[in-house]
């Protein structure tokens, strides 16, 4: 019997004249999976990947779904509650908070991909002093501290950025850092 073939349903936008999140995504699943790649569908926003992700399964295929969780890691339960995903928990897997917190836990792409700030500080020198999974709204956090770098000419933008910071990031140590990215790799690789 053929493999079951996987679909990755994961929130961004699928639409974008800016560059295509699925090739940053595939890169860096890709440091884990080899062969095993997830077809990645875009769902543009949370309600609307969730929705697809409901709405679009086939019994043959196994479906999962990522999106952001914009709050705290021990809320996971109370939104798979809200968005009516408790009976497919073991298929739904988050971004805590937001993509942006991956970025943000890898400072050193950051100070890469970003350089220095016009008084020659590190990009990652500006971040918040805790977890970058506990940092509410990561996606403006970054956009504060890139306003002004050396190696760019405009502060963190959502879809172009994103895909370059994707490919750069160390799945291992993506791993490390936050449960449900591995837990992520662990289920396509099952």
């Amino acid at each position: 019997m053929a493999d079951k073939k996987i679909i990755l349903f994961v929130e961004g936008e699928s639409n974008s004249p800016n560059g295509d999140l699925r090739q940053g995504l595939s890169k860096l699943l890709a440091q884990k999976l080899n062969h095993k790649l997830p077809s990645i569908v875009l769902g543009d926003c949370k309600t609307q990947t969730i929705n697809k992700f409901l709405k679009n399964r086939r019994p043959c295929d196994l479906t999962l779904l990522l999106i952001d969780l914009d709050k705290q890691e021990n809320e996971i339960e109370q939104d798979l509650e809200n968005n009516q995903l408790l009976a497919r928990q073991s298929d739904v897997f988050y971004m805590v908070q937001e993509m942006e917190s991956w970025f943000i836990s890898q400072p050193k792409i950051l100070d890469a991909f970003y350089g220095c700030d016009n008084n020659k500080k590190k990009i990652s020198d500006k971040l918040p002093k805790k977890k970058a999974s506990e940092i509410a709204k990561p996606d403006k956090e970054l956009i504060k501290i890139t306003k002004i770098t050396q190696n760019r000419s405009e502060p963190y933008h959502k879809i172009k950025h994103a895909i370059e910071l994707l490919k750069l990031l160390d799945a291992t140590k993506l791993e490390d850092d936050f449960t449900e990215f591995k837990r992520l790799i662990t289920r396509i690789k099952n």
